[in-house]
């Protein structure tokens, strides 16, 4: 389903989606645009070429289970977004797991594995239209994979209202613009 025009707002509307973290080597993502989002990528054994030689991802001679990445949902027209860590529904999982990490550091977890818990929020129009473009980007290299709705489109997203940060992920105060699009001008007066 392509982007769609609000007619009484007159703007792009680009759809409703959720992504899987699925990285090829069991990579967290960080996304810029949520701050201090870090999303753990479904863990799988990784068998990896060293030196000519085939080498498979094991600690202490054990493999690590199957764990089921974290999920997030946009809704770009209402600027939300939610994050679940399926992990949480996942009882088989969080078994293996717990049992995974008894045999490889040889301690006993008194505990119960759990997730992250679901997180819900909102985002300023400018940060939306970022994570729409992170997400992209991300499904490009191979980061993430569609888990809902369609892919979303860099022409669609382009259109949508705000401007791209030029550093969704600053945490500090700086001396650049907030935009992209300011960016050239600010560098040629920096001179």
């Amino acid at each position: 389903m392509p982007a769609t025009v609000n007619k009484t707002k007159g703007s792009i509307v680009v759809p409703a989606f959720g992504i899987i973290v699925d990285h090829p080597r069991n990579c967290d993502v960080l996304l810029q645009s949520i701050p201090g989002c870090r999303l753990r990528s479904k863990l799988k054994v990784v068998t990896v070429a060293v030196s000519g030689e085939i080498r498979s991802q094991q600690v202490r001679g054990v493999a690590p289970p199957e764990v089921p990445g974290m999920e997030l949902h946009v809704n770009p027209a209402a600027c939300e977004y939610v994050i679940i860590d399926l992990l949480n529904d996942d009882d088989t999982a969080r078994a293996k797991l717990k049992q995974f990490l008894r045999r490889s550091s040889g301690t006993r977890a008194s505990s119960e594995i759990k997730g992250v818990d679901t997180q819900r929020g909102t985002l300023d129009v400018h940060r939306m239209k970022n994570l729409c473009r992170e997400v992209i980007w991300l499904l490009e290299e191979g980061s993430i994979t569609m888990t809902k709705g369609p892919k979303p489109e860099l022409e669609d997203v382009d259109e949508l209202p705000g401007h791209y940060l030029l550093n969704p992920g600053a945490r500090t105060e700086n001396q650049q613009p907030t935009f992209e699009k300011d960016y050239e001008k600010w560098k040629s007066l920096q001179r």
